[in-house]
């Protein structure tokens, strides 16, 4: 080979170095970040646009109550509400009812389920009254936001909202319900709680595979996950579902 030959390999190495430069400037590292994390990586940088003497931000919260771990992408403190954020970083088509177990995702022919985001965001509610008992549950605003590749179809629209709607839905919200220094204490009382590090994340992960396997488990046995009702087989929009045997006391369903 002559040295024209190796000259063109310097050159197109050079090349690809630069692109990466310019593509991915935190680095390398940058393309092996999990999806879900760039996902809440760019939300979050979309949370920070928001005036900051209005709204304040805290991402990744990780809080613990009677040995229960809760993990919420990002809380928005402000005197008109607190709005609880999770992220889905999802392509192709997404449905799925509001009391579904789970949604589904439609991409290219294939269909994959996962957590229902609405129930996921109502147990973060949850866990945050019980932190914050001074602050009424209705002033809680749960959201569910999607990227823009993906097409969400839910009978909760108002729950669920494009990443590039989010800071326009936040800003809605104009009736002031807390007073500054309610507001405050609720974000210090909220970071003071917050004790997410690599080991206490880590360990929330495989707590969560428990409890999705428990209640894998359960339906599979015929019962219902919430109530322990037996699961009848039903019709519905989505095609074929078990709902559980008490409703409408409980409104549990779990799409085939």
């Amino acid at each position: 080979m002559g040295l024209s030959f190796y000259v063109l390999v310097i050159v197109a190495i050079a090349a690809i170095i630069l692109l990466v430069k310019i593509l991915f400037p935190k680095g390398i590292k940058e393309l092996f970040v999990p999806k879900g994390m760039a996902g809440e990586k760019h939300v979050a940088n979309i949370l920070s646009k928001l005036p900051q003497e209005e709204y304040k931000i805290i991402n990744n919260l990780l809080i613990s109550q009677n040995g229960n771990t809760t993990q919420i992408d990002h809380v928005v403190v402000s005197e008109y509400r607190i709005f609880v954020i999770e992220t889905k970083f999802y392509q192709g088509q997404i449905y799925g009812g509001s009391n579904s177990e789970y949604w589904t995702q439609n991409i290219y022919g294939n269909k994959y389920g996962f957590r229902n985001p609405i129930h996921q965001n109502h147990g973060h509610i949850h866990a945050l009254t019980a932190l914050l008992p001074g602050i009424h549950p209705d002033l809680f605003i749960p959201l569910v936001t999607f990227s823009r590749q993906a097409s969400v179809s839910c009978a909760d629209n108002k729950a669920v909202v494009y990443w590039d709607e989010l800071n326009d839905v936040i800003r809605s919200y104009q009736r002031k319900w807390l007073s500054i220094d309610e507001a405050e204490k609720a974000y210090e009382i909220l970071l003071a709680a917050n004790i997410d590090s690599p080991e206490n994340r880590a360990s929330h992960k495989e707590n969560v595979k428990k409890q999705i396997a428990k209640r894998v488990e359960t339906v599979a046995n015929g019962f219902c996950p919430r109530c322990g009702g037996k699961l009848v087989l039903r019709n519905g929009k989505y095609g074929k579902f078990y709902g559980c045997g008490n409703y409408p006391r409980c409104r549990y369903t779990h799409h085939i």
